[in-house]
C-alpha cells in the first residue's frame, strides 16, 4: 500500500495540470452533485455516526486531526472534522482533492515540501499539516462522494501500517454512506409514490369536473373510460359505453349536411389511421330518448413511450346544440336583416340621387341670381334699387348658405366628405375669415377681437376650405346670437397627444350662453337651443353640427365652455403639421383684374348662365365667345383657337365629360386647351369624377367671381 500511494505521487502524469493536480474527467462533476444530492449530507448540521468513524481514524492512525471531505466541481465541503476548520473552501485549497481526482489512496511525507500543496489552506496555515493521508471513498456510481483523511503536524509520522487502518475505516465509511443513499432512495420513492397517487386523484377529478365530454378508446377504436359529461351529453352511461366500438351500429349520427355519417370518418377512426389530431368535426348524434344533440369533437393519439406506437385514441367533445339553434336563428333574422338593409341602401342611394338633382336644378338659377346681382351692382342706381339689390343679395346669400348646409350634412351622413390638405398660413387664413365676417360683426354693432400667435405664419398642411368652413359657421353663430358686446376669434399651435402638431381655434361671443340641458343636444342636426330661436334668427341648425363634424374628419374636435347669460366659447381642434414644402400662390383674387386678356369659349345650355358668364368675363375685359350645346362647342373649337374654355358639365344630349373626351381625341386647334368645369354637381363623389377627367380646374355653381377670374388665369 504504501508503495502503490508514494509512488502515485513522485510523478506527474500526462492528466496533470500546470499545479501538478490532475484534472476532473469530463461528465465526472455531474456525477459529484448527483451522489451529493442522494447522501443530502450538505447543510444537515452534524452526523453523529460519521463522526464516530472520523474519531475512529483518528485513534487508530494516531493522527493530531480528522477529517471527511466532500467534493462537487469547484468547491470542498468539510462534512466531519476532528477539529475546528472552514465547513467549505475553494477544490484547489483542499489537501483531500488530490486522492478524490486520483481515484486513489495519497500518502505524503512532508506536505509542505510537496509542489501539490502549495495552495492548501491547511498546510500553510492553521492547523499546519505536514504528514497526510487521503482515502477517497466510493459512491455507488464509481464517482468517489468524498475523502476520509488523516493528519500530524510533524513531517514523517505515517507508514503502511496507517495506511491499511485508514482504508478499512474507509471501507466501513463507504458502507455508511451506502446505507445512507439507499434510506434516502426508499424515502424519495416513498414520496413519488404518494405524489403520483396525488396526481392520479387530481387528474380524475378534473377528468369529472370537465364541462366538455370526454372518451378514452383502446387501439382498436372501443371505449374504455366516459366521464359524466360525456354520459350526460350522449345519453348513455359508461357501462353502455363502455366496450363500445366507434363502428358500432347503434351509433346514429349524421352530418351538418344532414346526410349519414360513415364510420369510416369518425374522428377516432381517422386518428387510429393516420396518427394525427383531428379537430372540430361537426355531427349530430340521435339519443334513445328521441332527442338530438349536435356535437364538435376532437380527437388525438396517445402513443407508447417506447414503441410509440398508438395505445389510446381521447376524444373531446363539447355540446353545440343552442348555439346551432341560435345561428339558425340568426340566419332567419340576417335574411331579414339583409332585405331591411338593401332597402336601406336603396334608400340612401334615392337620397343621395335626390340631393345631386336637387343641387343642380337649385344651383343653376342660384347661378344666375347671384351673378345678376353682381352685374347689377357695378352699374348705377339710385339709392331704392340700390337698397332692393342689397335684399335680392342678403337672400341670395342665406339661400346658398341653406342649399351648402344640406349638401354638407349628406356627404357627412355617407362618409363622404373627402379632406384635401395643402401647405398653408393659417396666420393669413385667419385672418382672411376675421376679414370676411368683420362687416356683419360691426353691422351689428359689435366689437370683433382677433389674436393669432405669429407662430401660425410658417406652413402647415391643412385643407384651408374647410377651416374657413368651420371658423365661418361658428363665428356667423357667435353673431346671430350676440346682441350687444363682443366676438372674438383666437389661435394658436398646440401639441396634441403623442406630440402631434395641432391648432387650436377658439371663438367666442358675450351671448345668452347655452342652459345646461341644451349642452348634450347643441351639436346635433336640426337643432337649436328653443324653437322660438328658429323663428327669430333663421337658419336650420346645422351650423355647429357641421363645425364639429368637419373637424373631427380633420383629426380634431369641436368642444363648448358656456354659462347661461355669460356667453359661450367653441374650442375647435384640428392636427395641421409643419411642412416644409411652399405654398404655390397661384394668382390671387386681387390680381385677376390685372391678368392678360384672354379669349374664353364659354359653354352652356341655360342661356341665363351664359348671359351671366359672359358679362363677368368681360367685365373683368376678357373677349368671349357663347355657344349653348356641346356638338356647337365641338364645331367652334375646330375653327377657332380659344385661350380657355368654360364647359358645363350637365347638358342635354352630349354633357360636358363627352365633349372633353373628344376635343382631347382630336387634333383640332384646341386639342390642348384648358378646360374648367362648372358645375351645379357638387357633391363630392360628383366633383372627383369631374377631376378624374382631366379639366384644369372645377368651379362650383353659383360661381364666384373672383375664384372664375383666378381659374381662367391660371389655367390660361
Amino acid at each position: 500500500m504504501t508503495d502503490r500511494g508514494v509512488q502515485l505521487h513522485t510523478e506527474a502524469s500526462a492528466d496533470q495540470d500546470v499545479a501538478g493536480r490532475t484534472a476532473i474527467p469530463p461528465g465526472a462533476s455531474d456525477d459529484m452533485r448527483a451522489a451529493l444530492h442522494e447522501l443530502d449530507l450538505l447543510g444537515k448540521g452534524r452526523c453523529a455516526d460519521l463522526d464516530k468513524l472520523v474519531m475512529l481514524a483518528l485513534d487508530i492512525c494516531g493522527g493530531s486531526l480528522a477529517v471527511f471531505v466532500v467534493h462537487d466541481a469547484d468547491t470542498a465541503y468539510e462534512v466531519s472534522s476532528s477539529f475546528a476548520a472552514a465547513a467549505s473552501m475553494p477544490r484547489d485549497e483542499c489537501m483531500c482533492s488530490l486522492p478524490l481526482e486520483l481515484g486513489a489512496t495519497v500518502q505524503v511525507a512532508d506536505a509542505a515540501a510537496d509542489p501539490r500543496f502549495e495552495r492548501a489552506r491547511h498546510v500553510f496555515g492553521p492547523p499546519n499539516v505536514r504528514s497526510f493521508i487521503g482515502v477517497p471513498v466510493g459512491a455507488e456510481s464509481g464517482c468517489p462522494a468524498g475523502v476520509l483523511a488523516v493528519g500530524h503536524n510533524d513531517p514523517g509520522r505515517f507508514g503502511a501500517q496507517e495506511i491499511v487502518r485508514l482504508e478499512k475505516t474507509a471501507e466501513l465509511v463507504a458502507a455508511f454512506l451506502s446505507h445512507r443513499r439507499a434510506a434516502n432512495r426508499a424515502m424519495h420513492a416513498a414520496k413519488t409514490t404518494d405524489a403520483e397517487r396525488a396526481r392520479q386523484g387530481q387528474f380524475e377529478l378534473i377528468f369529472n369536473a370537465m364541462n366538455e365530454g370526454v372518451n378514452i378508446s383502446d387501439a382498436t377504436g372501443r371505449i374504455i373510460e366516459s366521464n359524466p359529461a360525456s354520459v350526460e351529453i350522449l345519453g348513455l352511461t359508461r357501462d353502455q359505453q363502455f366496450g363500445r366500438s366507434v363502428t358500432d351500429s347503434r351509433w346514429r349520427t349524421t352530418r351538418p349536411d344532414g346526410s349519414a355519417f360513415p364510420p369510416d370518418e369518425y374522428p377516432v377512426t381517422r386518428t387510429l389511421r393516420s396518427g394525427e389530431i383531428v379537430r372540430d368535426v361537426g355531427m349530430a348524434i340521435d339519443r334513445h330518448d328521441g332527442s338530438r344533440r349536435w356535437i364538435s369533437l376532437n380527437a388525438a393519439p396517445v402513443r407508447d413511450p417506447g414503441s410509440h406506437a398508438i395505445e389510446y385514441v381521447v376524444s373531446v367533445f363539447r355540446d353545440v346544440t343552442a348555439q346551432r339553434d341560435a345561428e339558425a336563428q340568426l340566419t332567419v333574422q340576417n335574411g331579414r336583416l339583409g332585405d331591411a338593409l338593401e332597402a336601406a341602401e336603396k334608400a340612401s342611394r334615392a337620397k343621395t340621387d335626390f340631393m345631386a338633382v336637387m343641387s343642380h336644378e337649385l344651383r343653376t338659377p342660384m347661378n344666375a341670381v347671384m351673378s345678376c346681382a353682381l352685374l347689377l351692382s357695378q352699374s348705377r342706381l339710385d339709392p331704392v334699387q340700390r337698397r332692393t339689390l342689397g335684399v335680392l343679395e342678403d337672400a341670395s346669400k342665406q339661400m346658398l348658405v341653406v342649399l351648402n348646409d344640406l349638401l354638407d350634412l349628406a356627404a357627412l351622413n355617407a362618409d363622404k366628405v373627402r379632406i384635401q390638405p395643402e401647405p398653408v398660413s393659417l396666420l393669413r387664413l385667419i385672418e382672411d375669415a376675421a376679414v370676411i365676417w368683420a362687416a356683419d360683426v360691426r353691422a351689428k354693432g359689435l366689437s370683433l377681437s382677433v389674436i393669432i400667435d405669429p407662430a401660425l405664419a410658417a406652413p402647415r398642411n391643412a385643407d384651408s376650405a374647410r377651416v374657413l368652413q368651420v371658423i365661418g359657421n361658428l363665428v356667423a353663430n357667435a353673431v346671430k346670437f350676440t346682441q350687444q358686446g363682443a366676438v372674438s376669434l383666437e389661435a394658436w399651435p398646440e401639441r396634441g397627444p403623442g406630440g402631434a402638431q395641432c391648432v387650436v381655434i377658439e371663438v367666442g361671443d358675450t351671448g345668452p350662453g347655452v342652459p345646461a340641458e341644451a349642452i348634450e343636444r347643441i351639436f346635433l342636426p336640426f337643432e337649436q337651443i328653443d324653437v322660438t330661436a328658429r323663428r327669430r334668427h333663421g337658419g336650420l341648425g346645422l351650423g355647429l353640427h357641421i363645425a364639429q363634424q368637419l373637424a373631427i374628419a380633420m383629426g380634431g374636435d369641436v368642444t363648448l365652455e358656456t354659462e347661461s347669460g355669460r356667453g359661450s366659447r367653441f374650442t375647435v381642434r384640428i392636427a395641421a403639421p409643419l411642412t416644409t414644402e411652399g405654398r404655390e400662390s397661384g394668382v390671387q383674387a386681387g390680381e385677376a383684374a390685372d391678368a392678360p386678356v384672354r379669349s374664353v369659349l364659354c359653354v352652356d345650355d341655360n342661356p341665363r348662365n351664359l348671359y351671366v358668364l359672359g358679362a363677368m368675363l368681360r367685365a373683368a375685359g376678357h373677349c368671349t365667345t357663347e355657344c349653348a350645346s356641346g356638338e356647337e362647342a365641338l364645331e367652334l373649337m375646330a375653327r377657332e383657337k380659344f385661350d380657355v374654355v368654360l364647359l358645363d358639365m350637365v347638358m342635354p344630349e352630349m354633357d360636358g365629360l363627352d365633349v372633353l373626351a373628344q376635343l382631347r381625341a382630336g387634333t383640332g386647334p384646341n386639342a390642348a386647351t384648358p378646360v374648367i368645369a362648372c358645375t351645379a354637381n357638387v357633391l363630392p363623389d360628383q366633383v372627383e369624377s369631374y377631376r378624374k377627367a382631366g379639366p384644369a380646374g372645377v368651379l362650383a355653381k353659383p360661381i364666384d367671381v373672383r375664384a372664375m377670374l383666378r381659374a381662367v388665369a391660371e389655367a390660361a
